[in-house]
């Protein structure tokens, strides 16, 4: 009986070992497809989706590949709108950084002040836009607007998740074979799992609100 428990255990790993690894094959393939600029995003989006439906609705048959192409196709242009507005708002702050000591010093102490925000709100925006956009259908802004305040308002559980990317980053740092199987996936993995538990937990307290009004 243990032996036995023990086999459908280790069977359930292994399978979850080769999906994290699939999918993450694939969002190197298909984010290379796009040339990488206009392929991140919506193989991103793609990954999303699938580990959406591994987590919400526990469907370990779903067709990966086709799943996959079909999500990235659908979405090819709707999610580089996304996906560029978040590129070219990394891409001035690292230009902000990389000349904020050539700033006279009347300009350079207000972007010090200004910086550190801006980074909090891209990135606790980046950790929920995603999930955001595969769960929900919202216009464009919104998905900015509510990735952003939905992590403001649960600071502790964005923490949390900040911490286990951190955590993450500092295994395959260690072990950087496992980078090309495993250093999109899994993130997506820990990013979607609290996202979904921050969704429910959003939800639960507006039907709560409607029922006191």
């Amino acid at each position: 009986m243990r032996t036995g428990l023990l086999d459908g255990k280790l069977y359930r790993i292994c399978e979850w070992i080769s999906r994290l690894a699939y999918i993450n094959i694939l969002w190197i393939l298909f984010t290379i497809i796009g040339f990488v600029l206009l392929g991140f995003a919506p193989a991103t989006v793609a990954l999303f989706t699938i580990v959406r439906k591994w987590l919400l609705f526990h469907d370990d048959d779903v067709p990966i590949f086709k799943t996959f192409i079909q999500t990235y196709k659908s979405e090819f242009w709707r999610a580089n709108r996304i996906g560029l507005l978040l590129m070219a708002m990394a891409y001035v702050f690292s230009i902000d950084v990389l000349y904020i000591g050539h700033l006279p010093a009347v300009w350079r102490f207000p972007f010090i002040a200004i910086l550190p925000l801006v980074l909090i709100f891209y990135t606790v925006a980046l950790l929920y836009v995603f999930p955001l956009y595969v769960h929900y259908e919202l216009r464009f802004w919104q998905y900015i607007k509510y990735a952003f305040l939905i992590g403001m308002v649960n600071p502790f559980r964005t923490i949390g998740v900040m911490i286990s990317i951190g955590a993450l980053l500092i295994a395959l740092v260690y072990i950087p074979g496992l980078i090309p199987f495993f250093g999109i996936s899994l993130l997506a993995l820990i990013v979607m799992g609290n996202a979904l538990q921050v969704f429910r937990k959003t939800e639960e307290k507006q039907v709560a609100m409607r029922q006191v009004e």
